[in-house]
């Protein structure tokens, strides 16, 4: 191109030269030919020779500077065109980047939206105007929803009543510090309620321009429910402790009561200027008391073997009758110590129905005195009242009262163990809380039930049932006949037993009774006595002793006579014990403390009639 150009000035050139040599030319042939000039042509023809070299030299110069211009331009292109190499070559590794860039960000854009979608949380991001823009699976799984399902909810409704006003408290915490946590209440598509807690916090753009905000949610409901069992497990263990508490208060003012009066009045008994009538008062005193005590540690521990499961419940053929009798008679005595006005009556309406029935004696009678025991306690004057009839199959038993009453706030408590209605030092009456508890607990496992109605001033009824078992007919008479016809004299029963305060005390019921007594304080003695007199016919014996206990010399005397009758005496009272104690060949168990007519019962079982 270069060249091109040079060679079109220099042809410039050449006809620029030719033209001036043909008119210098033109004006020398004009002068030889004679032609006439004159100074005017003359004139012209230097100016014209002047102007063609004015504009010849201008137009060198011009070439001349066009020429250094050309040799710029050529090196400004030269470096344009190695700018350009090199900007070419920027902008392939730019795009290069550019490509890595993207694949990069669509990795991390991938990853981050499986953080997002695997996170336990609940992630939900919301735009400024509150609406929901995107949120994560977990976020729906709270609820059991699907995103679509949940685009058909109202948000609102979704909400707890407490919770209403969340999203406003929101917006208004994240205005002003730019997070907000709270704990909300969201109902489950199943209808049940979840407890979340959220924490939100306020989104940006790189202006600074709050965009939306980030909601992280996590399902603390299974935790709510752990917290509110354990906050429900203390106050129920601050209130079993209170009531243990004023339990231990109540049985040491229980205990030492009655043990006041039995220590007194035994005590009183040792002087000399009593006459037979009070001695008579002293004694009466000394045993009531001393049942209240026995009736107080029995039901201690009865109630740590029903929580143990332990108790029992044992079926022997037994009249109605005659525990209604035993139970009265106990508590018109009861009645007569508390001096207070109250007509005690009984209604029987069995009707044709047998009184004769398989149950649990010992547990039906117990409850009934502690029914009794209550109705007197609480009754300062009335009626007391004792019904018993037959009904579905069911022996149905009350015992109504015209006492204080029990505030209905009170009633579905009252059955709880150690529990009262007015408990503390200012309690105006007696009494562990313990009865009604074992009442309930030992009717559940005979198959019955207890209940209550009350009202407050006006009195009480206590209602239970038993399964009714018949057992047959009536037979008080036939055992009172056979029980008058006893031939007591042909009893020699051998006592043994290490305490000798025992020994004195059984050794007098039987003497009283007729029957001859032998004693001895331990095994070897016992079986001494056994081989030196052939006559005795019977045995009562202590399960504890030092040396040969009750169990071992049970086995030795079956050796030496196998057909005698042994009752066992004990302390221990568990069910498992007495069955220890008859399979060592024991015929009967009697459970201390011992009473006569227990003792006499159970010993004319193997007494012959006369």
């Amino acid at each position: 191109m270069r060249q091109s150009r040079i060679f079109r000035h220099t042809v410039f050139i050449f006809l620029v030269l030719a033209l001036i040599l043909i008119s210098v030319a033109a004006m020398a042939g004009g002068i030889s030919d004679g032609i006439p000039s004159s100074d005017n042509n003359g004139i012209s023809y230097i100016w014209y020779i002047l102007v063609v070299a004015v504009i010849s030299v201008t137009y060198l110069y011009f070439i001349v500077r066009l020429n250094r211009m050309n040799r710029l331009l050529d090196k400004k292109n030269k470096e344009i065109e190695a700018a350009n190499y090199d900007l070419s070559n920027r902008n392939e590794e730019l795009l290069v980047t550019c490509d890595k860039t993207i694949n990069e960000m669509k990795v991390s854009d991938s990853f981050y939206a499986k953080l997002v979608e695997s996170a336990s949380d609940g992630i939900s991001f919301y735009d400024k105007g509150g609406s929901l823009f995107m949120a994560n699976e977990t976020f729906y799984s709270f609820l059991g929803l699907t995103r679509e399902e949940y685009s058909l909810v109202d948000n609102t409704e979704l909400l707890h009543p407490e919770c209403r006003d969340f999203a406003q408290k929101r917006s208004e915490a994240v205005a002003v510090t730019g997070h907000y946590e709270a704990v909300i209440k969201l109902k489950h598509k199943l209808g049940h309620y979840i407890v979340l807690s959220t924490k939100t916090v306020q989104i940006k753009n790189n202006a600074g321009e709050e965009i939306g905000t980030l909601t992280i949610s996590r399902d603390i409901s299974s935790e709510t429910q752990i917290q509110q069992e354990l906050v429900r497990a203390k106050e129920q263990a601050e209130a079993s402790n209170k009531i243990k508490t004023s339990f231990l208060s109540n049985i040491s003012h229980e205990i030492r009561t009655p043990l006041n009066s039995v220590v007194g009045f035994s005590n009183l008994l040792l002087m000399d200027d009593i006459t037979r009538e009070q001695r008579a008062e002293y004694v009466d005193l000394i045993n009531s008391n001393s049942e209240k005590l026995l009736q107080i540690i029995g039901d201690i521990i009865d109630l740590s073997r029903l929580e143990s499961s332990q108790i029992e419940i044992t079926y022997d053929e037994t009249s109605i009758d005659e525990i209604i009798e035993e139970v009265l008679k106990e508590a018109k005595a009861n009645i007569i110590r508390c001096e207070k006005p109250i007509l005690l009556s009984v209604k029987d309406d069995l009707g044709d129905v047998s009184d004769i029935v398989f149950t649990d004696k010992s547990w039906l009678k117990r409850i009934l005195r502690h029914l009794l025991d209550n109705a007197v306690k609480f009754t300062l004057e009335g009626e007391i009242e004792l019904k018993y009839s037959f009904l579905n199959n069911e022996l149905v038993f009350s015992v109504r009262d015209t006492g204080i009453g029990i505030n209905k706030s009170n009633i579905e408590y009252i059955f709880e163990e150690f529990n009262q209605e007015i408990s503390g030092h200012h309690r105006p009456f007696e009494g562990l809380g313990l009865g009604l508890t074992l009442a309930k607990q030992v009717l559940s496992r005979m198959g019955g039930r207890i209940s209550v109605t009350s009202e407050k001033g006006l009195g009480s009824v206590f209602s239970f049932t038993i399964p009714y078992r018949p057992a047959g007919v009536a037979k008080v008479k036939a055992a009172v006949e056979k029980k008058s016809r006893l031939n007591w004299k042909k009893v020699k029963c051998l006592v043994v037993d290490d305490n000798k305060d025992v020994l004195l005390y059984l050794t007098r019921i039987l003497l009283d009774a007729g029957i001859q007594a032998i004693t001895a304080r331990t095994g070897e003695e016992a079986l001494e006595a056994l081989r030196s007199m052939p006559d005795i016919n019977m045995i009562l014996l202590d399960m504890q002793m030092p040396g040969m206990n009750g169990i071992e010399l049970t086995r030795e005397i079956r050796k030496i006579r196998k057909d005698i009758p042994i009752i066992a005496q004990t302390a221990f009272i568990f069910e498992s014990d007495q069955d220890i104690v008859l399979k060592a060949g024991c015929d009967a168990c009697l459970v201390k403390p011992i009473r006569r007519d227990n003792l006499i019962s159970v010993i004319s079982s193997f007494t012959v009639i006369a």
